[in-house]
């Protein structure tokens, strides 16, 4: 039975998601890595790099929807110089984590990526175990942190993802 509905999102009409978007980053990461900021402020800082960010046609969001409701979203960047999946955000609220949908947006993302993808990346807080479990259970390796060190880098064979969920 299908639970989810999953689409791109359309670049024209981010000043409709962008608010709805941001609510659910919000309420999953505000307790993982808090900022000392309101979150107008908060909000502010996040568009002023996602608007410029989604322009670029390599980067695209996909919605995910269970019955017409926006529940969670996945923004990812494909490097083609790398042969790179980058998987920069998924964020899905908290009453649909552990409903399955994480695996059916996998399943349905794989068909609708380019076939000549060799390698998956991805940055994890440091502070947020799930995701850095998720990653590994993904087949991804920690490699390093990023600039700032506050996100483990990891890395793996996209050939590995897709066996997940093929």
């Amino acid at each position: 039975m299908s639970m989810g509905e999953f689409l791109f999102l359309d670049k024209q009409k981010l000043d409709v998601f962008l608010p709805r978007l941001f609510e659910i980053l919000h309420s999953n990461m505000s307790l993982i890595a808090p900022t000392d900021n309101s979150y107008d402020e908060d909000y502010e800082i996040w568009s002023s790099h996602i608007i410029p960010a989604i322009q670029k046609e390599q980067r695209q969001i996909v919605l995910m929807c269970v019955e017409s409701e926006l529940v969670g979203y996945f923004q990812y960047y494909i490097n083609s110089d790398t042969d790179s999946l980058m998987m920069e955000e998924i964020q899905i609220k908290k009453e649909f984590q552990g409903t399955g949908l994480f695996s059916e947006f996998y399943n349905w993302l794989i068909k609708n990526l380019p076939k000549d993808i060799m390698y998956v990346e991805a940055y994890a807080n440091k502070n947020n175990y799930k995701s850095q479990s998720i990653l590994k259970h993904l087949g991804l390796v920690e490699l390093g942190e990023n600039k700032n060190g506050n996100s483990f880098y990891y890395k793996g064979a996209y050939v590995d993802l897709l066996n997940k969920y093929r």
